[in-house]
């Protein structure tokens, strides 16, 4: 928890600017589960006390790994019915994993979000080294992981729904199933839909740095 303590300090600066005691939503990491927004919360709720905050409890942990397009699907459910229960809007704060989520989130959905957060977030994908990499993928060095992200098998693990491999962008453009649809990298016949819904947004805030630790380098993401 430490390397996000940095990162959650900026962010903290952020909040004093574009929050005004509307409802926030938390999406973790990869790999994490929701209490990864514990001190973030209590930092709210000490400079804006009565802040209803909600933290997603949902893909915790290894079921983070579940393919992208699913965790979309499902959070997104949870999050649009938050979403109708708060009608004058909401602020996302999305760390990791959990801002690809959150994008995809408000690209397919009507949504009253009314700020965006994407904390240290692979919004361009990911080819940098990470410990989950070597986690997922503990025999297969960076340079290879384009041969399993690429595949079928590889297209229904979260991180290779993501992975962008500078040297294989035709591989990625044909396989991706997820980010390069979110990007327009391949076709999508509702890219004019994800733009309208992406657009409802107010403000977009994406923060990274080298204090992450998630991703090296972190200029990677």
């Amino acid at each position: 928890m430490r390397w996000l303590l940095k990162p959650l300090f900026s962010l903290f600066v952020i909040l004093h600017v574009v929050f005004a005691y509307k409802p926030i939503i938390f999406m973790h990491g990869i790999l994490s589960e929701p209490q990864e927004a514990n001190t973030l919360f209590q930092w709210i709720k000490m400079d804006h006390p009565g802040t209803e905050t909600f933290a997603i409890d949902m893909y915790n942990k290894l079921d983070s790994l579940v393919n992208m397009m699913e965790q979309v699907d499902q959070v997104g459910k949870v999050m649009m019915k938050f979403m109708q229960q708060h009608p004058e809007g909401v602020n996302i704060i999305c760390f990791s994993q959990g801002g690809l989520v959150c994008r995809g989130v408000l690209e397919q959905n009507q949504h009253n979000v009314d700020t965006f957060i994407s904390l240290s977030s692979p919004q361009a994908g990911q080819f940098g080294d990470t410990d989950y990499i070597k986690y997922i993928f503990p025999h297969v060095l960076r340079d290879n992981v384009y041969k399993i992200a690429y595949s079928k098998d590889g297209q229904n693990i979260s991180v290779g729904n993501y992975w962008n491999d500078p040297h294989h962008q035709d591989l990625y453009k044909e396989n991706s199933e997820f980010l390069a649809v979110l990007n327009n990298d391949t076709f999508n016949i509702n890219s004019k839909e994800y733009k309208e819904n992406f657009l409802r947004l107010k403000r977009l805030v994406m923060i990274g740095g080298k204090d992450d630790g998630v991703i090296t380098p972190w200029q990677s993401r």
